[in-house]
C-alpha cells in the first residue's frame, strides 16, 4: 500500500461548511484519496455498502441522484455524527426538491438543521455573558466588515445607547471569557453560535436578561427609526394543549432564521430581533 506523505494530505471535509452534498462528497474522496493513493471510486461504493461501483462517481458528476434512505447509509458509512447526518440528509432533499413548494420547505429545514450543527449551548457556568444586554450584540459586531475594536466605534453601532466606556468593558469580557479571539487585526467568534438553550431557561437571569432587552427597546424605540424596525404583535386565542406545539413552532422559525443567517456570504449591518410569546393565563 503506497503512503502518502504528510505534506500533501487534504484537509478533512466538514459538512457544515458546504452547500452541496455533492461537493461534499468529491471533497471526501479527495480526502480519502489523499491518505491512500490507490483509493478508488469501487473502494468508496464498497465503503458505504453499494453494489455498483461507480454509483458515487456518478452523483458527484450530477448524474444521478442520491435517495433520502441511500443518503442516511451513506452518511452513517462516513462515519458522521447525528446532527452531520441530519444536515447531509437535508442538502440531499434540497436538492431532490421537484417544485417551488417543495424547494421553500427543503430550505427552511436545511437552515434549521445548520444551525443545529453549529450550535454552542450557553452552560450555568457561561452564563455571565447574559449579565448585560449588549454582551451578545457585540459578540455579533465582531463578524461585520470593517469592525474596530474601540469603544467608540462599537458604542456608535449601536446606536450609542451604551457608552464607550461599557463597550470597551464588554469587549475585554468577551476575549477574556472567551467568547472571541484575536488573530493579528481580526477579531472571531470562537463558536459560530451561541444558544442559551431550554436548560437554563427557567433560571431567574434569563428572565432578568430579557427584561434588560425589552427595555432597552422600549426607550429608544423612536431613536431607532420606523425604517429599521420591523414590528408585529399577535394576540392569538389558542387551547390550552396547543401551547407546547406554538412554544415549538417559534423554537423552529428561530433555528430556521439562525440557519439562514450562518449561509450569508458577507456581514454588513447588524439587527436585533426577538421572538416573544407571554402566557395570559386563564385562572379559571
Amino acid at each position: 500500500m503506497e503512503v502518502v506523505p504528510e505534506k500533501t494530505k487534504n484537509p478533512y471535509p466538514e459538512i457544515a461548511r458546504y452547500s452541496c452534498y455533492r461537493v461534499f462528497l468529491r471533497d471526501f474522496f479527495d480526502y480519502k484519496k489523499s491518505l491512500r493513493a490507490g483509493f478508488s471510486y469501487r473502494q468508496f461504493a464498497s465503503l458505504v455498502g453499494l453494489k455498483s461501483p461507480n454509483y458515487l462517481q456518478l452523483v458527484i458528476q450530477d448524474k444521478r441522484n442520491l435517495t433520502e434512505t441511500t443518503a442516511r447509509r451513506l452518511a452513517e458509512a462516513l462515519r458522521l455524527n447525528a446532527k452531520e447526518v441530519n444536515y447531509f440528509e437535508a442538502l440531499v432533499r434540497l436538492q431532490n426538491a421537484e417544485n417551488q413548494e417543495a424547494l421553500v420547505k427543503a430550505q427552511k429545514h436545511l437552515h434549521a438543521c445548520l444551525k443545529k450543527l453549529l450550535t454552542n449551548f450557553v452552560q450555568l457556568d457561561g452564563s455571565e455573558i447574559l449579565a448585560k444586554w449588549y454582551f451578545m450584540p457585540i459578540r455579533e459586531l465582531a463578524l461585520l466588515q470593517g469592525f474596530e475594536p474601540s469603544g467608540e466605534y462599537i458604542a456608535a453601532q449601536l446606536q450609542n445607547i451604551i457608552s464607550s466606556e461599557e463597550a470597551e468593558d464588554a469587549l475585554k469580557f468577551l476575549l477574556a471569557s472567551g467568547y472571541l479571539k484575536q488573530e493579528g487585526s481580526r477579531f472571531l467568534q470562537t463558536e459560530p453560535v451561541l444558544d442559551t438553550g431550554l436548560d437554563i431557561f427557567n433560571h431567574s437571569f434569563m428572565q432578568e436578561y430579557h427584561a434588560q432587552v425589552l427595555k432597552v427597546w422600549s426607550q429608544h424605540i423612536d431613536k431607532l427609526g420606523f425604517e429599521n424596525q420591523e414590528l408585529g404583535l399577535l394576540n392569538i386565542p389558542v387551547p390550552r394543549n396547543k401551547l407546547p406545539e406554538l412554544q415549538e413552532k417559534i423554537r423552529q422559525f428561530q433555528d430556521e432564521i439562525i440557519g439562514w443567517s450562518q449561509t450569508l456570504e458577507s456581514h454588513e449591518e447588524l439587527v436585533q430581533m426577538g421572538t416573544y410569546l407571554m402566557h395570559f393565563q386563564n385562572k379559571k
